[in-house]
C-alpha cells in the first residue's frame, strides 16, 4: 500500500485519546484505520493490521507504546510512519525506565525513524520534549502552557459544565473549536490532532466540525451529570502525576457544591511512588473540600501530603476497597456536587 499515510502516536499519557480525536478528524477528509482499544504492542498492530487494514484505507493510526528502550522503534520498523506525534514525556514507568531521560529517549524513536521528508508534531508543554532537539525532519511544536517555540497555540480557553470553547493559532490563521471535552490534557490532545490534520489537508470548517462531534474517551476525563444533578468526571483508566494535577484542577473548577475525590493513587513511579504521591496528595488538599482514600498501597503517602497543606482531617475519608468508597460517598451527595474518579488500581493493588 504505498499511498498509505502513515501516522504513529506515542507519550507517556495522552496518545490513546489524541489517536481517537485524530481519527474523528481525519475521517472527514479519508478512509480512515486506527490501532483499536489500547493496542499499543508490536503484537498488538500485527494484529491490526492482518485484522482491520483494508486495500482502500488511506491513513492508518498507530499508537505505539513502550516499557523498555526500543519498543517504539520495533513498531517503526514495522510500519514505517511518515508522521510522529509525541503527547508528552513524563515520570510514568519509572520502575522499568528508572530515569526520565530513558523515557524521552524512548519515546522519541519514533521521531528519529522518520523519513526525511516526514512532520515531527511534538508537545512542548513537557521539558523532556521542549528540550530535545529534532534536526532529521520538519517539526512542530505545539503546547497550552509553554508555548514560546510553538507554531500550534491553544487560546481564549473556556470551561463550562458542557464542555470548552478554545481557539487554535497557526501559521496560516486559526480555528476557533467548540468542544464537549473538559481538561487542558484534552485541549493539548486536540492540538495535536489538528496540527496533524492541517498537514494533511483537511479543511478548517471540517475540522472545527468534527470537533464538536467528538465523544468524550471512557475513564479519560469523561464527564456525565446524574439524574441528582451530581457531577461525576471519570478519569478512571490510569493516572500519572501530570494528568492527575490536570483533572484536580478540573474538579476545582466546580464551585456549586462539594467537590470530592475518590482515588487509590498512581502506581509504576518506582523510587520516586512515595514522593510523587505525597505532592498528589498536597494538589487534592488545594482542589478539593472531600478525599476518599482507597486502599492502603499508597495511603500513608497521600494523606501525609493533603494534610501537610492544612486540609481538615475530618474531611479525609479512607476506605478498603471502591465499594466501601461507594457507600461512604452516596449518603453525602447533593445536586451541584461533584466527584472526581481518579484512577483504578488493577486487583493485584490492595
Amino acid at each position: 500500500m504505498p499511498d498509505l499515510k502513515i501516522i504513529g502516536v506515542t507519550g507517556s499519557y495522552g496518545k490513546t485519546s489524541t489517536k481517537h480525536y485524530l481519527y474523528r478528524i481525519l475521517q472527514e477528509k479519508f478512509d480512515v484505520v486506527m490501532t483499536p482499544g489500547s493496542y499499543n504492542t508490536t503484537m498488538g498492530v500485527i494484529r491490526t493490521v492482518r485484522e482491520y487494514l483494508k486495500p482502500y484505507n488511506e491513513v492508518f493510526i498507530v499508537e505505539m507504546g513502550a516499557k523498555q528502550p526500543g519498543d517504539i522503534k520495533e513498531i517503526c520498523d514495522l510500519v514505517k510512519p511518515q508522521i510522529g506525534i509525541v503527547t508528552a514525556v513524563g515520570e510514568q514507568h519509572l520502575e522499568s525506565f528508572k530515569t526520565v531521560e530513558r523515557v524521552q529517549q524512548t519515546k522519541f524513536e519514533l521521531i528519529d525513524s522518520l523519513p526525511a521528508d516526514g512532520l515531527a508534531i511534538v508537545n512542548d508543554d513537557f521539558e523532556y520534549v521542549a528540550n530535545r532537539e529534532v534536526k532529521n525532519v520538519k517539526i512542530i511544536r505545539y503546547g497550552v502552557r509553554n508555548t514560546e517555540n510553538c507554531s500550534y497555540v491553544a487560546k481564549d480557553i473556556v470551561v463550562t459544565a458542557r464542555g470548552t470553547s478554545f481557539t487554535v493559532v497557526y501559521p496560516d490563521g486559526e480555528i476557533k473549536l467548540q468542544t464537549r471535552l473538559v481538561g487542558e490534557c484534552n485541549i493539548s490532545n486536540l492540538v495535536a490532532a489538528v496540527a496533524a490534520a492541517i498537514n494533511l489537508g483537511v479543511e478548517p470548517q471540517k475540522i472545527a466540525y468534527a470537533v464538536e462531534k467528538i465523544e468524550q474517551v471512557e475513564h479519560r476525563l469523561n464527564m456525565k451529570t446524574t439524574a441528582g444533578g451530581v457531577v461525576i468526571i471519570d478519569d478512571a483508566f490510569n493516572s500519572n502525576p501530570t494528568g492527575s494535577k490536570m483533572a484536580l484542577e478540573v474538579l476545582a473548577s466546580f464551585t456549586e457544591g462539594k467537590r470530592v475525590v475518590v482515588t487509590p493513587g498512581m502506581i509504576e513511579l518506582g523510587e520516586r511512588q512515595s514522593e510523587l504521591n505525597r505532592e498528589f496528595g498536597r494538589a487534592i488538599a488545594k482542589n478539593c473540600d472531600i478525599a476518599i482514600i482507597v486502599g492502603e498501597y499508597n495511603r500513608e503517602a497521600i494523606v501525609s501530603g493533603i494534610l501537610e497543606a492544612g486540609f481538615p482531617e475530618e474531611n479525609i475519608i479512607e476506605a478498603a476497597t471502591f465499594t466501601e468508597a461507594q457507600s461512604r460517598l452516596l449518603p453525602m451527595l447533593k445536586a451541584g456536587d461533584a466527584v472526581l474518579y481518579e484512577n483504578d488500581l488493577p486487583d493485584t493493588f490492595k
